[in-house]
């Protein structure tokens, strides 16, 4: 899981970039793509904070009853799912 704290420190990294990346370059089409790259990492950065925000506010209210029976769960598709798939195979032939 990735923390607000290193969202933050991520996003406070590539405003930084998108600063130097001002600096650094003189107007014309160089500027403006680097300009754009780094506005769509920004968008992406934003758009992942928020996402996480909503699974780590799921997980922080997830009971451990709940969160067994998913581990169970996930561990016995797998072998149900084998288990249809031998069963139709013999009684296909």
């Amino acid at each position: 899981m990735i923390t607000p704290t290193v969202a933050r420190q991520e996003e406070a990294q590539l405003y930084e970039e998108l600063r130097r990346a001002v600096e650094e370059f003189e107007e014309g089409e160089q500027r403006q793509t680097v300009l754009n790259r780094m506005i769509r990492q920004l968008r992406f950065a934003k758009w992942r904070k928020d996402r996480m925000r909503k699974i780590d506010a799921y997980c922080q209210r997830i009971k451990p009853a709940t969160l067994w029976i998913i581990l169970t769960t996930g561990a016995l598709v797998p072998v149900l799912l084998f288990t249809m798939f031998i069963w139709v195979s013999l009684w296909v032939e």
